[in-house]
């Protein structure tokens, strides 16, 4: 199993193949609007029999409709959701909440990121950047192993497979790069995350 969560921003067919050939290799799948738009909660149903499943929706909404949608989520079978940072401090503490603390692209967040950080205790982790292992390396330095870091960003976005991960991240969330070559998924053998912490 490699440090690989593979994001399956494409039709559902396409994302059933793709989860299926790599259900032995990846460590989970990150379902996004694209699939849910397209098939809905079904989408997480199907996809989380074949592995943890992670949905990014970046919910950005009043904490009582944020637990609403997790726990729809969460009874369809992801084990996760991801949610704006910029809700913090408002945003309930929640095992099931991965908290956006920086984007791939430029944007607010590149103020605000390292004062986030100090209020994402209690959530299941934080997204961050790998197309900037050195901000990786900042939040790995600044949370310890008690925080799971996922990182997005790898190849069409810039990041290099297995840079985020040496840098601290828990696992590099990967789209464009794996849909076009499943097979490229190799390029993960032998990297260890710094903490082992699961998905």
């Amino acid at each position: 199993m490699y440090p690989v969560v593979v994001a399956l921003d494409t039709d559902l067919k396409t994302a059933l193949e793709v989860a299926r050939s790599l259900r032995d290799e990846a460590a989970g799948y990150k379902v996004g609007w694209d699939l849910v738009l397209e098939a809905g909660l079904e989408a997480v149903r199907t996809i989380s029999r074949l592995g943890p499943v992670v949905v990014d929706l970046k919910l950005a909404d009043v904490p009582h409709i944020v637990k609403r949608v997790v726990d729809k989520l969460s009874s369809a079978g992801a084990c996760c959701a991801i949610a704006h940072g910029f809700l913090l401090p408002s945003l309930e503490r929640d095992e099931r909440l991965y908290v956006l603390v920086k984007m791939t692209v430029g944007s607010q967040y590149d103020r605000l990121w390292k004062e986030l950080l100090g209020e994402v205790v209690g959530f299941r982790g934080v997204v961050a950047p790998g197309n900037e292992p050195q901000a990786i390396s900042a939040i790995r330095s600044s949370l310890g192993c008690s925080t799971r870091i996922i990182s997005p960003g790898i190849g069409a976005q810039g990041g290099r497979p297995g840079d985020a991960i040496r840098a601290g991240a828990d696992f590099e969330i990967v789209g464009r790069y794996l849909l076009e070559n499943p097979a490229r998924v190799s390029e993960w053998a032998g990297l260890r995350p710094p903490c082992g912490n699961p998905l």
